[in-house]
């Protein structure tokens, strides 16, 4: 029996291995000339004598500048904004913002993103967030956001559930958790969570009017003052407005 159970040890660390393997072959390593480094790290934020900004500022001042960031292309092109995010998540590759800004680039201006090696799409930069750190829970959630706007459900449901257990708590969270249990038809526990987006203040409609059409209301009323969103809720379920990222 103790070989036995060597064995199946083995034989799992293996196809681990084999699975991390191919995902880098498939996506690249994360070491590069910019990085990785953690965006969490409360060293890459504090000034320094030759870096009054802090690291992350000095990337995003150049890289991921707000008009970037809410993807104003009469400012900037479709390829030139993947470019930028790419720098970004070179150096950081668990930035969640960049993570989320890349994933709504490829859903809304795709047809304009000339063609490019697999390795700068959102799917290789999500692989690689999830590579560096696993176990962040804002990386699983805007990768949850990811998957539910590529119509991937199922997968899009796991990654909530995961970032919920890792902690995520927030108000936004909390409301495209909602839409995506409303799409997948699990009504009651879509307007648990939309009751608890509402109650911390967020001020989106779409997510109480789809619950109502099917017969579920929600209070939407909240004296809770309202959050920034972390991350921004459906594209098509926001009720006319984005709630776009905010930094922490």
């Amino acid at each position: 029996m103790y070989f036995k159970n060597i064995g199946i040890g083995a034989l799992a660390l293996a196809v681990l291995s084999t699975a991390a393997y191919a995902s880098e072959y498939d996506c690249g390593p994360l070491e590069n000339s910019l990085g990785p480094f953690d965006y969490n790290d409360p060293a890459m934020r504090a000034p320094t004598g030759e870096n009054p900004m802090g690291q992350i500022k000095r990337v995003e001042n150049v890289h991921f500048q707000p008009d970037m960031q809410f993807l104003n292309i009469r400012r900037f092109t479709p390829e030139r904004l993947r470019g930028e995010f790419g720098y970004t998540l070179g150096a950081f590759p668990n930035h969640p913002l960049a993570l989320n800004a890349i994933s709504r680039l490829e859903m809304l201006y795709s047809k304009q993103l000339p063609p490019a090696p697999k390795r700068v799409t959102a799917n290789c930069f999500f692989d690689r967030a999830i590579r560096f750190r696993p176990e962040d829970r804002k990386v699983r959630f805007v990768y949850g956001v990811h998957l539910h706007q590529t119509g991937k459900l199922n997968d899009a449901l796991k990654e909530y559930q995961l970032a919920e257990s890792l902690g995520e708590d927030s108000a936004n969270f909390y409301y495209n958790y909602g839409l995506l249990l409303a799409d997948l038809k699990n009504w009651e526990l879509a307007q648990k969570y939309a009751r608890k987006a509402y109650a911390n203040g967020i001020a989106l409609p779409g997510l109480a009017n789809k619950l109502q059409r099917n017969g579920y209301r929600v209070d939407t009323r909240s004296e809770a003052k309202a959050s920034e969103p972390d991350t921004p809720a459906s594209e098509s379920e926001a009720g006319g407005a984005i709630a776009h990222p905010q930094a922490n």
